[in-house]
């Protein structure tokens, strides 16, 4: 299937849903859900969190999808929901919470000593790394998210966020910098 094949069915299915079929609504849930997962999930590093900001991503979408004007795809659409949810979940009592506890994980406690020494460095590392995440403005964690973690050009990154590309990169520039003096360097030297 083309990539014009594949957008005129996304398309037909969305005006289907607008015209009242809404079980349609399953088939962009089935085609998008694993990106929109592993988007939020790179991005809050927390299973039962990316599956449940993912399940509101959704609903959002669905709630609104007389909003989608088909000036972009659906797929970058969506994303701009999944951002908005993660930085919605980023502000709330609940992340904060979370930065402050850590949990046990049964993984790391069955491994050898220097397995476990390794493990719990890499965790230091992403437990970092989420919380600098969470300290960003939402303008510099999107771009952030979408070219470091999600691989996106500056162009893809330019279009899901509506700004031209000269504001992404220097969106990104001030993401790595702003997030170089969140981490501290002894993370690192471990």
């Amino acid at each position: 299937m083309t990539d014009s094949e594949d957008s005129y069915n996304e398309s037909a299915i969305i005006q289907r849903v607008l015209k009242g079929e809404r079980d349609e609504f399953r088939h962009l849930i089935d085609r998008h859900k694993n990106m929109v997962f592993a988007m939020l999930m790179r991005q809050v590093g927390n299973h039962s969190v990316a599956e449940d900001l993912a399940q509101e991503t959704f609903c959002r979408a669905y709630q609104h999808l007389k909003k989608f004007r088909f000036e972009s795809s659906f797929s970058t659409w969506l994303t701009r929901i999944a951002l908005n949810q993660a930085g919605t979940y980023f502000s709330s009592r609940k992340f904060k919470e979370s930065k402050r506890t850590e949990s046990f994980d049964v993984q790391t406690h069955d491994m050898g000593s220097s397995d476990i020494q390794h493990s719990q460095e890499r965790k230091e590392i992403f437990a970092a790394l989420r919380s600098a995440l969470g300290e960003l403005s939402p303008k510099l964690r999107e771009v952030l998210v979408l070219c470091a973690f999600e691989g996106k050009s500056y162009e893809e990154a330019a279009e899901v966020l509506t700004v031209p590309v000269g504001t992404v990169r220097s969106r990104l520039n001030a993401a790595r910098l702003e997030v170089k003096k969140l981490i501290p360097r002894s993370i690192f030297e471990a």
